[in-house]
């Protein structure tokens, strides 16, 4: 879901980056805040909580809503559509109001809040998909306002690491969320004590809603110079709008049919390798009950490892990032997630290879998405509608395959062991589409040499 969320912001970093060069001269009144960073990093450390709580409670909503698992995967579809609508929305919201952002923020934290709280109360799956939905729309909203609130509050510097930040806090909040909730997964445990679980981490947001709150009365309300507010508004979003038509106008004058062809083929990428991490961060703790006997809380905790593996793998894509270049990333990532699938597939009945899978995948799998936009940067130019399309092929492998893997699970089809083959299917499927990819972008780029020629 993250990801998705990313590539409609990427398209605001882009902008801005060259924005940054023309207001380069321009003197700000007030100097960027780290305490206000501080508040949207604590929200996507919320965000990441509550994402992470998903796969570790998934059979715990079998039990509560006493539906069949091939139903209460339904769940994930609703929240991947969910998220793909509040991430959209929460785009225009802030074109639209862009005064009011942190105001949006708040009520979108505070819905988070109140529907991760009552979602122990939802006995009946209807109104346990209708709070899921709820609670994902918060969070695409949530996602997308505190990335453009990032970027705009340090468009006079360089905004990267600060995004880059943010997403290692939603790695971060996803490794902590399954060891809070493992505890109360214990066999000895009563069958509802997982909702303390929730409960927990529902009032972590309270504090987050009060520390915006300040920021919001201070700057939305009692700020002396409003008007001056929003012209800079107005004028932010329309030199957005003037770059991003002179790059589409640019771009679409040499080499526009090449470049959807491009465009087309990552964006089958991004739905294919979306599709497989969610499924993975979704399924691993219901796969390992169900195919090695595990624990429910030890199961909880190999959640908990791949989502740091994955939140490491993107930290350390910063520096990485700097020494090679998006395609060598790329060929090395997915090498790694081949190997990782591969050994699982083959050693499927290893709890100790399950561990050190899970590993090597989260870390192949987690600088995947930075590394793929940054290479599509490289071949074509990023608009507004290019993004938009990226955003929906990764929203359609966000729905689809998780739930794909949720029917081929159940023991009348291929198993518990449906979740790994439908992974190496994936995997392999995302790096053909990659190496067809680079094979034809160096066919074109020496068919325009010789044509040049």
């Amino acid at each position: 879901m993250l990801s998705l969320s990313t590539s409609i912001v990427s398209l605001h970093s882009y902008v801005g980056s060259h924005n940054n060069e023309k207001k380069s001269t321009k003197k700000s009144d007030t100097k960027p805040s780290i305490i206000y960073f501080l508040a949207l990093f604590y929200t996507f450390l919320s965000l990441g909580f509550g994402a992470g709580l998903f796969g570790p409670t998934l059979l715990k909503f079998v039990e509560q809503t006493k539906s069949p698992l091939d139903r209460v995967i339904y769940i994930l579809f609703t929240r991947s559509i969910g998220y793909l609508i509040g991430t959209l929305i929460g785009g225009i919201l802030f074109d639209r109001f862009p005064r009011f952002g942190r105001t949006f923020l708040i009520f979108t934290v505070f819905i988070m809040c109140i529907t991760t709280l009552i979602i122990p109360f939802m006995y009946h799956l209807i109104l346990m998909i209708i709070v899921h939905f709820m609670w994902s729309f918060a969070g695409g909203l949530v996602d997308t306002l505190t990335q453009i609130l990032t970027i705009r509050h340090y468009e006079q510097m360089n905004v990267n690491p600060f995004l880059q930040a943010l997403h290692g806090a939603f790695g971060i909040g996803a490794f902590f969320s399954p060891l809070i909730i493992a505890p109360f997964l214990r066999k000895s445990s009563p069958i509802d004590q997982w909702h303390y679980a929730y409960w927990l981490i529902g009032l972590l947001h309270i504090p987050n809603v009060i520390w915006l709150l300040i920021y919001a009365i201070r700057d939305e309300f009692c700020l002396r110079k409003n008007q001056e507010i929003v012209l800079e508004n107005k004028e932010f979003i329309s030199e957005n709008t003037q770059n991003e038509t002179i790059n589409i106008k640019s771009d679409d004058r040499t080499k526009s049919s090449e470049n959807y062809v491009i465009l087309g083929l990552m964006t089958l990428f991004i739905l294919v390798y979306i599709g497989g991490e969610i499924g993975f961060g979704s399924y691993i703790h219901t796969y390992a009950i169900l195919q090695l006997h595990f624990e429910k809380d030890i199961a909880a905790y190999l959640n908990s490892a791949f989502w740091a593996s994955f939140a490491f793998s993107r930290l350390c894509g910063i520096p990485l990032s700097l020494k090679f270049s998006p395609l060598q990333m790329l060929i090395s990532d997915l090498i790694g997630s081949i190997g990782s699938i591969l050994l699982l597939l083959i050693f499927n009945k290893s709890s100790l290879v399950l561990w050190i899978g899970s590993i090597f995948f989260g870390i192949s799998a987690g600088s995947i998405y930075a590394s793929v936009i940054a290479f599509i940067e490289k071949q074509i130019s990023l608009t507004g509608l290019r993004m938009s399309i990226l955003a929906v092929g990764g929203s359609a492998g966000d729905a689809t395959i998780p739930l794909l893997i949720g029917y081929m699970i159940n023991p009348k089809l291929l198993g518990p062991i449906g979740f790994i083959f439908i992974l190496f299917v994936v995997v392999i499927l995302a790096s053909l589409i990659f190496g067809f990819t680079v094979i034809y972008i160096k066919y074109q780029s020496k068919k325009n040499k010789n044509t040049d020629g």
